[in-house]
């Protein structure tokens, strides 16, 4: 008989990663397929403690202290930069609002970045720098810090498995 417990444990092939940003940069970062539990996929894509932008790569720190550094002659393929179109508005102090004033405010549109705000663009990491040093006038800045937006497991289809299988032997 199939029950929860059973389900929870099964292992499926899930696509995890994360997204970071800073400011209106965000970064994508494709951690790999994994052939896991949904709750050792989700812990995966929780690994990522934050990740650190520099002038010609960048260092992805995990909870457990480890890091990998990223260039783009290694792991080119696992990231993506997607820049945010909507235009910028001033900062709002929350604290000086009625209540009524702040249930506006969340709903208020304006302040809403959603999918269709956002702009894949096709840049190195060395193009992403140079875009938030002018961006933010921080010329001397040497790096940046990301923080972390949203991290994704999503489960493979069983013939989307089948795929990887056979192109992995």
């Amino acid at each position: 008989m199939f029950n929860q417990s059973t389900a929870k444990n099964q292992r499926h092939s899930f696509a995890v990663g994360v997204e970071y940003g800073h400011e209106d940069l965000f970064l994508e970062l494709e951690l790999g397929t994994f052939h896991t539990t949904p709750l050792h996929a989700q812990r995966i894509a929780n690994s990522v403690n934050s990740i650190i932008l520099l002038k010609d790569h960048m260092v992805v720190i995990f909870k457990n202290a480890e890091s990998i550094t990223i260039n783009d002659d290694f792991l080119k393929h696992a990231y993506k930069f997607r820049v945010c179109t909507k235009p910028k508005l001033p900062p709002l102090e929350l604290s000086a609002l009625t209540h009524r004033e702040r249930e506006e405010f969340i709903r208020n549109q304006a302040y809403i970045v959603t999918e269709e705000d956002m702009k894949e663009v096709n840049w190195d990491i060395k193009t992403a720098f140079q875009y938030l040093q002018q961006q933010y006038d921080a010329r001397d800045q040497a790096y940046f810090s990301f923080s972390l937006s949203s991290s994704y497991v999503i489960p493979l289809s069983t013939h989307m498995q089948q795929e990887v299988q056979h192109a992995t032997y």
